[in-house]
């Protein structure tokens, strides 16, 4: 079983431990702005290439100019999808989580990895996990668990690794399409389709599931 860290301001569990003297997750990832812009630039193109290998459709990449560095940290960048779609839950759960775990790896490759930006990762991904939770009810699957699989249910660890492995198939166009992202701000879905070197599949169904932030 993997270690899980209940935070102390809200009822939130990451794999690894909450600082113990924080006053906002930005401030923990301690980035100069130009740096965290593309940070957050990877995080949206993660969850964009994604969206586009699962065939779901993309209307827009965007990134604030003012990241919002304030207690709430919300809304600096997200990606909306074009329209209704229908893909498998399972690719539909490694996208939502594709944000944070691109960042992960791509604090690994820059030799700025540490458990401190590992957790405030995690906390800026709160939103994409509650979807995630979202869609396994949504589906029938059962509770979202940490560090353990639910009697009916999944572990987010789980999750995490199915994310991890469609990314290292596609890294490269994650990173092709941050820069583009950190460039231009916005991209339309069939901008962020060819930075991205990805056909853009309009899927016409019956149900969407959400976006991602």
């Amino acid at each position: 079983m993997n270690t899980w860290h209940l935070n102390s301001d809200k009822p939130v569990y990451t794999r690894h431990p909450e600082p113990q003297s924080w006053n906002s997750t930005y401030a923990v990832l301690d980035f100069p702005d130009p740096v965290l812009r593309r940070f957050i630039a990877v995080h949206e193109a993660g969850h964009a290439v994604l969206y586009l290998a699962s065939g779901i459709p993309v209307g827009e990449v965007h990134l604030c100019n003012d990241l919002g560095k304030g207690p709430g940290e919300g809304g600096a960048a997200w990606v909306k999808p074009g329209g209704n779609f229908s893909v498998p839950y399972a690719q539909y759960i490694a996208m939502c989580v594709a944000g944070e775990r691109a960042q992960n790896r791509s604090l690994h490759e820059q030799g700025l990895w540490t458990p401190d930006r590992a957790w405030a990762v995690e906390r800026l991904a709160a939103d994409d996990r509650d979807k995630v939770a979202e869609a396994l009810r949504f589906c029938n699957r059962g509770d979202l668990g940490f560090g353990h699989s639910p009697a009916s249910g999944l572990d987010l660890a789980v999750v995490h690794r199915a994310a991890d492995a469609a990314l290292s198939h596609l890294w490269d166009r994650v990173l092709r399409l941050a820069e583009a992202v950190d460039e231009h701000g916005h991209l339309t879905g069939d901008q962020a389709a060819r930075y991205a070197d990805l056909a853009y599949v309009a899927l016409s169904c019956n149900k969407s599931m959400g976006a991602a932030a």
